[in-house]
């Protein structure tokens, strides 16, 4: 076990513990005494926070520091102007454009935490940069959804960035005037300034651990794999997405064809030349751009994996006088970063499907539709009857032989396994002797995602996103897990989380005990109080889909290679929207 069993609070700690929790309640989120910090930008005025009932520790916040000038919509970021006078940086920048929000194309900010007094000491810090999720569409790096409160006591810098979202973020035109991938390339600027400008924080820009969550998740390991990130961080974190998840990534005449529809429904003709088209793209409101953005899925679209997102990452190898994110192919890039060998963090929430009913009315499944779950490749290959035999397969091992829409466990797990888990295995196993796994499944509060469109939710399950709780202060929850919840297994589950990735933060190993899986498995986290790791877990399922096959003539067409782990983001799986 990682962790020793912890005495029950006695009375007197929990008296105290109440005492302090009403004594500190009119001091949450409240601010103090302004902090000055010099950039090579310019000065900025950031905040001093008064302790919360979580911690009990103050710290230094500077909110909506500009790293990053939109020159022109759909084109690539570069440094923001200097300023003469002091920059206010007391609260967050605005949203980058997205629907149903307040939001600013000028949205190029992040947020920088600190213990207090961080930039005056001698000692350089272990930073931590955060990349948020949310389908590469909504979603922000706001203060209070990302609260530093947990973090800041074991001695690290947490900074949170802003990106490009939707169509202004990863629409391409498939040439250097509209390259696409500017999300990627927002959070690369990011890191860039983290390298020139955290010094002046106190923190050690060779200590940079990259983190994200779901789609921030997939471009945490982008960066991973691409060389143009190499130098800008020493290990990675990556929550619930994978670079090898179909949804995550997009062929360039896929993200082409997506954007010219786009440009044809916001009333710009898709047959003009490159120029003329992104003058009439950019002379479009942008509230058209995002009401638009919502583009009809082709079939091929579907069989790719999308699970209704639009305006993704694309394979853009073309710009090769322009310094592409994805210089070569996958396979290549897995195989340069598996020789970098920087220390990983991945892992996988209990029931990541769940996500799968908060966005789609349509997850009722019926027996013709199970196609939408076989492996692109496979599909493409397959005759009639293939499909046939590969539905049953997947239906005969997730739903024993006849799909009952009342068996919400059975719908959860394959939109777990192919959305999630079979894609995070994969880059698991492939980086197996540096990445340690974790398999999150511990039942709090079951924050994350509320019960809709019909899904008959009649149990605890640990969702998509769920594992954030134990590291981020989360002001604007229902139930922020402070200290004043009384709730001690979930505060000791907190301090677990904490401490195992501020430790990697520091350290590249979260654990003395816990070791990279070639050695140790995964570690299962279902319990705050002990864990358990596993060698086998999870096995017999990445097993069903990486020996998936066809049973008739044309499984001589497919090597087994092409379902293996380094196909990574173009074999995986495909889901029903």
């Amino acid at each position: 076990a990682l962790v020793a069993s912890a005495a029950s609070m006695s009375l007197v700690q929990l008296l105290a513990l109440v005492v302090f929790c009403l004594a500190s309640l009119a001091s949450v989120s409240s601010v103090n005494s302004p902090v000055n910090v010099t950039t090579s930008k310019g000065k900025i005025i950031g905040v001093r926070v008064d302790p919360n009932p979580a911690t009990g520790v103050s710290y230094d916040a500077f909110l909506g520091v500009p790293y990053g000038k939109v020159q022109g919509r759909f084109q690539v970021a570069v440094q923001p102007d200097s300023w003469d006078q002091p920059l206010p940086t007391q609260e967050d920048g605005p949203m980058c454009p997205q629907p149903d929000q307040k939001y600013s194309e000028n949205c190029l900010f992040l947020n920088v935490f600190t213990p207090v007094n961080a930039s005056q000491n001698a000692s350089s810090l272990p930073v931590m940069a955060f990349i948020h999720g949310s389908a590469f569409t909504v979603s922000s790096s706001s203060s209070r959804t990302y609260g530093p409160d947990f973090l800041i006591p074991e001695g690290v810098i947490l900074v949170a960035m802003n990106y490009r979202l939707g169509a202004a973020g990863f629409l391409t035109l498939g040439t250097k005037i509209a390259p696409g991938n500017l999300g990627l390339t927002d959070t690369l600027l990011a890191l860039q300034w983290i390298q020139e400008e955290i010094h002046n924080f106190g923190g050690d820009r060779s200590s940079v651990t990259l983190i994200g969550q779901s789609a921030g998740s997939v471009m945490t390991q982008f960066h991973y794999l691409s060389p143009r990130s190499t130098d800008l961080f020493a290990r990675a974190i990556a929550h619930s997405g994978s670079a090898a998840s179909d949804w995550g990534l997009l062929t360039l005449q896929e993200g082409v064809r997506r954007s010219m529809e786009l440009a044809r429904s916001v009333g710009c003709d898709p047959t003009m030349k490159d120029v003329d088209l992104l003058n009439c793209l950019q002379g479009v409101d942008i509230k058209y751009i995002v009401a638009n953005q919502t583009i009809t899925l082709t079939e091929e679209d579907i069989i790719s994996g999308s699970c209704g997102m639009r305006f993704v990452p694309v394979l853009d190898s073309y710009l090769t006088a322009d310094m592409p994110f994805f210089n070569n192919t996958l396979e290549n890039l897995m195989a340069q970063a598996l020789a970098r060998g920087k220390p990983l963090i991945t892992g996988f929430t209990r029931d990541e499907g769940v996500l799968k009913f908060m966005f789609d009315d349509t997850w009722r499944l019926a027996e013709d539709n199970l196609a939408t779950f076989i492996p692109r490749k496979l599909y493409q290959s397959a005759s009639d009857d293939d499909k046939a035999s590969l539905q049953k397969q997947i239906r005969d091992r997730y739903f024993n032989n006849t799909v009952d829409n009342n068996k919400v466990s059975d719908l959860i797990h394959i939109y777990t396994d192919t959305l999630f888990s079979y894609p995070s295995t994969q880059i698991t196993k492939y980086f197996a002797n540096i990445t340690y796994g974790y398999f999150f499944q511990y039942f709090g509060f079951g924050w994350t995602y509320a019960p809709i469109n019909g899904f008959p939710y009649n149990m605890n399950p640990v969702n998509h996103g769920d594992d954030l709780h134990y590291l981020f202060y989360m002001a604007d929850d229902p139930q922020p897990l402070d200290n004043c919840s009384l709730n001690w297994p979930n505060l000791q589950m907190r301090d677990n989380m904490v401490t195992w990735w501020t430790n990697f933060a520091k350290t590249g190993v979260p654990s003395s005990s816990w070791k990279p899986v070639s050695q140790y498995g995964y570690l299962v986290i279902d319990h705050p109080t002990w864990t358990q790791n596993s060698s086998s877990f999870y096995q017999q399922y990445y097993d069903f889909w990486a020996d998936l096959k066809l049973s008739h003539s044309s499984t001589t067409k497919l090597s087994t290679t092409t379902i293996s782990i380094l196909l990574s983001a173009t074999l995986t799986f495909i889901f029903y929207n």
